[in-house]
């Protein structure tokens, strides 16, 4: 399944909040203040709000009751569970899937959520959270994004907006679109030290993961005909490809800087999901 539109359909996203992220203006500023005088400017960031829009419509909960949230769940069926862990304010990071007397941060307790529906695609903005990620994957649910270590509110407000960002405005698969914000969250988080030190330990991609298959993109074979084909006003929108391997050149323009694996791995990832993307939107045509 994708998180994919045809027309003016939209796709269901359940967003279970902190709360932390919905204070006064006025204490946000106030309390940005001291932390950018203290710690510097990464240690306090707010969080985009989240709203129906474009692709989505959004349902919004903050700190719900186990019965609140597993009542809704059954009632929405959504198709997106984005579930937001504590804001520590005192250490500027995102804690675990405990808001009050309601804790989600065993595997048990998370699946128990989820009864006659499973959703595409649950994500898991608390650090450690590949053991919840796992259990929620083999319960069935196709993908599930997760962040492996601990993080800053600063680094998950970038994969944040970055992603919610695709999913609104794109008719994009899961995969790629978190293919792009990851990409976008490593050119620039990584490039910048937002991420921790614990998470560039042992190799591998920076940042949040994604549990789930890559989609196959089937596109019909071209006709024999060429010149009918191209000349018939039936076939003037289809896909064309003719070649299997095709080389295309692209001209990327940015600041002077060292070309390392990072930067280049990143722009190379969402290269590619950029045109998984157009050609799942022509192929829905």
């Amino acid at each position: 399944m994708m998180l994919q539109f045809q027309g003016v359909s939209r796709h269901s996203l359940l967003a279970v909040l902190s709360g932390k992220s919905h204070d006064s203006k006025q204490k946000q500023k106030q309390k940005q203040k001291q932390d950018d005088a203290s710690e510097g400017q990464f240690s306090s960031y707010p969080f985009p709000e989240l709203s129906s829009s474009g692709r989505l419509e959004v349902k919004l909960l903050i700190k719900p009751t186990y019965d609140e949230l597993g009542r809704v769940l059954e009632q929405l069926q959504p198709d997106f569970v984005y579930l937001q862990g504590q804001q520590l304010d005192d250490r500027g990071e995102i804690g675990s899937l405990v808001w009050e007397d309601f804790d989600l941060s065993t595997p048990e307790a998370l699946c128990g959520l989820f009864s006659s529906k499973l959703p595409n695609t649950v994500y898991l903005e608390t650090p450690k959270g590949e053991k919840l990620a796992e259990a929620l994957h083999s319960e069935g649910v196709p993908y599930t994004i997760y962040w492996k270590n601990d993080f800053s509110k600063y680094a998950a407000s970038h994969f944040h907006q970055a992603f919610f960002s695709v999913a609104q405005s794109t008719s994009s698969h899961t995969w790629d679109a978190f293919q792009l914000a990851q990409a976008s969250f490593r050119l620039y988080c990584a490039e910048n030290n937002v991420v921790s030190h614990d998470s560039r330990k042992g190799g591998g991609k920076l940042g949040p993961q994604i549990l789930g298959e890559p989609p196959n993109i089937e596109v019909g074979p071209c006709e024999a005909n060429m010149k009918e084909e191209e000349d018939s006003p039936e076939t003037s929108s289809s896909i064309k490809i003719y070649d299997d391997d095709v080389n295309t050149r692209f001209l990327v323009c940015g600041f002077p800087c060292t070309l390392d694996a990072c930067l280049l791995g990143s722009l190379e990832d969402g290269l590619n999901a950029l045109l998984c993307t157009e050609i799942t939107c022509y192929a829905a045509l």
